[in-house]
């Protein structure tokens, strides 16, 4: 399935001061239903691709799930595209190898967070992540390299891995902030990455129930090219995670945890 389209618009030409027609690509966004052992758990804004990599990630987050593994099977079942008919949600089936007990509660993304901080206050802090300082600048340019979809569309959030060196190992990209993160997670959890080796960095702003993800998670240095806001850091600060954002600006800000390079 396209990850984006190209509908007609007009553009305006100030030296000829008319509107002249052309196409534009915008980024898609489809609703995705996760049917987890026949049972609706939740629907999800997403881009398409990677459906069962943005599954996984979001399994691990509700504690569903603490590994690929756990997923015994998928199958995805696209919804209506015809002219002239409603659109409807695409559909990911999935079964569990452990099926949860009772009937699952219908879930949102957006409420992630309220059942998973109380599991995060006998966490131990992550290992110092020793990412040379003055290559921090850097790193925008070097995941904007490997953004396909924003370079075509302007309208794509990304999370990408680093390595100790700075190099990008991978990076996912979605019309949501919180999907890329499921998407990278998923990919972890796929590729058996151990997540407190890895540094993650973040196109967007992170907010209270991405910072509760990302300690779930487990990554020990987080970048963002935006600001936080203060629930944010206060959740990464209790943590112990090394978080720096507003790459964009300078100097750099350390808002919580270990400066690199000490």
């Amino acid at each position: 399935m396209k990850k984006s389209c190209s509908p007609p618009i007009l553009n305006y030409d100030a030296a000829s001061r008319r509107w002249q027609p052309g196409t534009r690509p915008l980024i898609r966004e489809v609703p995705l239903e996760i049917k987890v052992n026949a049972q609706l758990l939740t629907t999800l804004h997403r881009t398409p691709g990677n459906e069962k990599r943005l599954a996984t990630g979001f399994l691990f987050y509700q504690g569903l799930i603490e590994a690929a593994a756990g997923i015994k099977s998928s199958s995805l079942i696209p919804g209506h595209r015809e002219p002239g008919r409603p659109l409807t949600a695409d559909t990911l089936e999935m079964v569990l190898e452990a099926a949860p007990a009772g009937r699952l509660e219908r879930r949102t993304a957006a409420a992630v967070w309220s059942a998973l901080v109380p599991r995060l206050s006998d966490r131990q802090p992550p290992e110092p992540f020793l990412l040379p300082p003055e290559l921090i600048p850097e790193l925008p340019d070097r995941m904007f390299a490997r953004q396909q979809l924003y370079e075509s569309t302007a309208g794509a959030h990304a999370v990408a891995l680093l390595d100790a060196a700075g190099t990008i190992l991978h990076c996912e990209e979605d019309v949501g902030r919180t999907n890329a993160l499921d998407k990278i997670v998923g990919y972890c959890l796929e590729q058996e990455l151990d997540r407190t080796r890895v540094a993650a960095l973040f196109s967007g702003r992170i907010n209270l129930e991405m910072a509760v993800k990302i300690a779930r998670a487990g990554f020990p240095l987080v970048l963002s090219i935006s600001a936080p806001t203060a629930a944010a850091v206060e959740i990464l600060k209790q943590i112990g995670i090394t978080y720096i954002g507003s790459l964009q600006k300078k100097p750099l800000t350390l808002f919580c945890g270990t400066p690199p390079g000490t």
